[in-house]
């Protein structure tokens, strides 16, 4: 094992270890840990510095590159845009009533398995499809859904 006293081939099979666990461990999380590790080993292969500023280099590295990139290759990796709005989501959606819904009054709708508070401008009966077509803090704006 004197090979591993080699820091540059240390941080290298560190690198190679975290690289490999980035296919078992979802999230694309190690993977920037493990560039990081081999940035490591490069800053070793030109320079001769200590134990404590190896650690130091890894660790704002990793940092550093995951902040810059997680998001990017998330979105490239999933093939899913961005959602600058995260109530987006909900816009346009379909779920139904649970407990009338009064103009000027709340009622309730069932909406990706949860019962939401929701309101109208128009009367709306138990069980009947509703599409949300807004969000306010906790509570969705709905109208009756038009089957076509």
């Amino acid at each position: 094992m004197e090979f591993l006293s080699n820091p540059v081939l240390a941080w290298f099979l560190v690198g190679l270890v975290l690289l490999f666990l980035e296919f078992l461990i979802p999230g694309v999380l190690v993977l920037f840990f493990g560039v990081g590790a081999w940035l490591t080993a490069l800053a070793c292969l030109f320079f001769d510095i200590s134990l404590g500023l190896q650690f130091f280099i890894f660790g704002i590295s990793s940092v550093c590159i995951m902040l810059m990139l997680r998001k990017r290759i998330m979105t490239k990796l999933y093939k899913r845009d961005a959602v600058n709005d995260p109530d987006e989501e909900f816009i346009g959606q379909i779920g139904v009533c649970e407990k009338k819904i009064i103009p000027n009054d709340t009622g309730k709708v069932a909406f990706k398995g949860t019962s939401w508070n929701a309101s109208s401008p128009m009367e709306i009966a138990v069980g009947k499809k509703v599409r949300i077509i807004g969000k306010e803090g906790l509570s969705l704006i709905v109208q009756i859904y038009n089957e076509k």
